[in-house]
């Protein structure tokens, strides 16, 4: 008696064949009744490749704080991670930073005096002026619904890695890495002039 392979011999090849994958994910055939911004955010969480460039507009949203509201609050932070909708595929960050100044002046802390990295970065450079800005340090919680964070409000020189783009032909920020307080004096205490607390 012949085995099925003896008696089918192009079944061997579709048995060596890798199985096939699907095109797209689950919810593409919903893409297009969408709306874009859903559409992008979720191509983004679930995507496995490099995250999108930055933008100018991306920096605003995700780095720059929200110039109507003070730096002031215990929950400063867990609002405002929420509603920026900052997150990585759903987890918390360990830390994140915002800085309260104009996107034209965290721009200029590409050009200024390189320091060493944290987290992985290979090329950092610190701001040379003094900038307000709020770290966001997690203090329970793994995925988005869970996290929350202390707000630590700061005065010192933003840490950011930069990246050329082609556009405007020039460096843009595209992380806030730490806010280095100058060792002279205090900058978080209320004291200082603009700075609210």
């Amino acid at each position: 008696m012949k085995s099925l392979v003896t008696k089918y011999p192009w079944l061997l090849t579709l048995l060596l064949l890798p199985p096939l994958e699907l095109q797209g994910k689950n919810w593409d055939y919903l893409e297009y009744e969408m709306i874009p911004v859903l559409g992008d955010y979720l191509r983004e969480l679930h995507s496995t490749g490099p995250a999108k460039p930055p933008t100018k507009e991306r920096i605003i949203e995700k780095i720059i704080a929200d110039p109507e509201r003070p730096l002031v609050g215990d929950d400063y932070c867990d609002t405002e991670l929420i509603f920026k909708n900052i997150h990585h595929k759903l987890l918390c960050y360990s830390e994140y930073y915002f800085v309260s100044e104009t996107y034209q002046d965290l721009q200029k802390a590409c050009y200024g005096k390189q320091v060493k990295c944290k987290k992985g970065a290979s090329f950092c450079r610190r701001s040379m002026e003094l900038m307000r800005g709020v770290k966001c340090a997690l203090i329970s919680g793994e995925r988005v619904s869970e996290c929350s964070y202390e707000s630590i409000f700061l005065t010192g020189y933003p840490v950011v890695t930069c990246q050329w783009d082609d556009e405007t032909q020039e460096f843009i920020p595209n992380q806030v890495l730490d806010i280095l307080i100058p060792k002279s004096r205090n900058m978080t205490s209320p004291d200082i002039p603009g700075f609210s607390k």
